[in-house]
């Protein structure tokens, strides 16, 4: 059975102390709790963005078969239908149309 695993807060260090997130970020953040003071949106896309510079370089990753680069239009197309929930079938019907046949053209290779 799937065992879901949460981190312990307590075992690891619970605020964020961003280095050069912005010159609003004047303190710290929770990690695991929303603040009780709001920030501006440009200022949490900072935050997060320099935490994921950690990350790997996916163009760089040798150790998958999967292609990670795509075409800029299909990265606008992804980028375009953000806001859609994908699960609700009878709202977005043309979506759920798009997507069968991307199954079928997989299942078909």
């Amino acid at each position: 059975m799937y065992e879901k695993k949460i981190k312990d807060p307590s075992t690891e260090e619970s605020v964020l102390t961003p280095t050069y997130a912005s010159r609003e970020m004047t303190g710290s953040i929770p990690k695991h709790n929303i603040p009780k003071q709001s920030t501006s949106p440009e200022t949490v896309y900072n935050l997060i963005h320099d935490e994921l510079i950690m990350d790997g370089n996916s163009r760089q990753n040798l150790a998958t078969f999967v292609t990670t680069w795509m075409e800029p239009q299909a990265k606008k197309l992804m980028s375009e239908c953000f806001d859609k929930n994908m699960i609700d079938k009878d709202e977005y019907p043309q979506t759920a149309e798009i997507e069968s046949r991307c199954i079928n053209m997989l299942a078909n290779l």
